[in-house]
């Protein structure tokens, strides 16, 4: 296949192994992906707070999930509990959209409200907008990192409790023959997903005049807070969001040299 991608070197710091469907995506256009993850994903040990919580489960009209990870280690907690099917069967599953959604019904669990939302700010004006004047008590599993634009932007009458059900850190091992291919600027593209993903890269190696892509709006914010410009941002939350945004840049770019 012809494509402006062809012999891309692009570089994912999603954690290990999530950036699979990118990489089929963007093989058959002539491009190589690397993974480089610059985020490690664990269980929250806070399992006092979390416990509390999961036994008071009933008093919550819905559970509101940001991301697959936030919804794999919530499930991961609550169905090791007793008769957690039957609890969930009460409380309105309210999912972002995209990739988060194909993974909650991959377990079985329907979903009440499905926003399709590029972003958390996104999901609670929607989410907002669905909900409409009643009460409503939600619960928001997420990580120990994720900024609070969800909860920023929901309505008085929406009561939210945070749960970190998950913690993001720092990779404890790194590829550093791929820091290395980067400081050289033998690459085209970093894939960067969230925050904490440059935030953690910029420990590692000077990150001025990288050429970075990012998933969503927060995700550029945070490369933009580093000093920054992405070169491309995807519109949609997902592995075909990304090819598109990279062919459309280098479409527009064929004959610039990167920095």
């Amino acid at each position: 296949m012809s494509s402006v991608l062809n012999g891309k070197i692009i570089i994912s710091t999603r954690p290990q192994g999530k950036s699979k469907d990118l990489q089929e995506l963007l093989q058959k256009h002539g491009a190589t992906l690397y993974e480089l993850p610059m985020i490690e994903l664990s269980g929250s040990q806070n399992t006092d707070e979390i416990n509390k919580v999961l036994k008071q489960l009933k008093s919550f009209t819905h559970i509101a999930f940001t991301s697959g990870n936030a919804f794999r280690f919530f499930y991961d907690k609550i169905s090791k509990t007793a008769f957690y099917k039957e609890n969930l069967e009460h409380i309105k599953i309210a999912s972002i959209g995209y990739r988060t959604s194909e993974i909650i019904k991959n377990y079985g669990i329907q979903i009440d409200f499905n926003a399709n939302a590029r972003d958390g700010r996104e999901f609670a004006q929607k989410l907002a907008h669905h909900i409409g004047n009643e009460k409503a008590n939600i619960l928001w599993p997420t990580g120990n990192l994720s900024p609070n634009t969800f909860i920023e932007n929901l309505k008085s009458n929406m009561q939210i409790a945070r749960l970190n059900i998950y913690e993001n850190t720092a990779p404890k091992n790194v590829n550093h023959e791929l820091l290395t291919l980067i400081q050289n600027n033998q690459y085209d593209m970093i894939i960067i997903a969230s925050p904490s993903a440059i935030n953690h890269l910029s420990n590692y190696i000077d990150i001025n005049n990288l050429n970075i892509t990012c998933i969503g709006q927060t995700s550029a914010s945070a490369v933009r807070a580093k000093g920054l410009q992405p070169k491309a941002i995807a519109l949609e939350p997902n592995a075909n969001g990304l090819l598109q945004a990279l062919i459309q840049y280098y479409s527009q770019n064929q004959f610039t040299k990167q920095k």
